[in-house]
């Protein structure tokens, strides 16, 4: 009998007490886990964003390459003399994106961080480099170097536009798209991708301009 009252004992399961203090523990763990898992994973959508960005930037060389060193399409001339945008003021098949990537809006023009792409799309491209006459060879950029200059940037996800212009920075560019630390994206014009820090992003009421003259419309 006594034998037996020991294995009995032994075989008891655990008490309400011992379950509750099991149950917390997990609890604690997964709490401690949770901030860590989503960093991984924002870094990884982050790091996904800026492959995105690299496939880009070869599909625009090889439209410069095609297009006497013009990076990306523009339309003619407005009014003022500088080149109107192919953008989300047209219909699909005529925008910027058909001639360079031979269709609309490829998967790579999707950031996965960002939840709310409208017009499908969470990139945009610097306008400045049309209005200065920037190509892709173009050495004098106003005493700045190519991976200086940016070609391309990740934009607010509520603006459908496809190119930041003139005064539009605040307006259009996301700085913030990966967090405060690491910032956002952006295509430069040697074809690098960086991802900058917003107060570096930021440090002029137009970063993404270019310090050369602006072409005469009427020489």
């Amino acid at each position: 009998m006594k034998a037996h009252s020991r294995i009995s004992a032994s075989r008891r399961g655990f008490t309400l007490v011992e379950l509750l203090v099991v149950i917390g523990l997990i609890a604690l763990l997964i709490g401690m886990l949770m901030p860590a898992l989503s960093r991984v994973r924002e870094r990884s959508m982050q790091v996904a964003c800026a492959s995105n960005l690299r496939q880009i930037g070869m599909n625009l060389l090889i439209y410069a390459n095609e297009s006497r060193g013009w990076l990306y399409p523009v339309g003619p001339p407005g009014a003022d003399g500088l080149p109107t945008t192919l953008g989300s003021t047209l219909p699909p098949d005529q925008r910027w994106t058909v001639y360079v990537f031979h269709k609309w809006n490829p998967a790579i023009m999707l950031c996965p961080s960002d939840d709310q792409p409208a017009a499908e799309h969470s990139y945009i491209l610097n306008e400045h480099l049309a209005d200065h006459r920037i190509k892709y060879s173009t050495s004098t950029l106003g005493g700045l170097y190519s991976s200086d200059v940016v070609v391309m940037g990740e934009k607010v996800s509520g603006i459908a536009d496809y190119f930041m212009e003139e005064n539009e920075f605040a307006r259009v560019v996301e700085p913030f798209r990966h967090g405060l630390s690491y910032g956002s994206n952006y295509l430069y014009l040697d074809l690098h991708v960086s991802t900058t820090a917003p107060t570096a992003a930021k440090a002029g009421i137009d970063p993404w301009d270019v310090p050369v003259a602006l072409p005469n419309p009427n020489p």
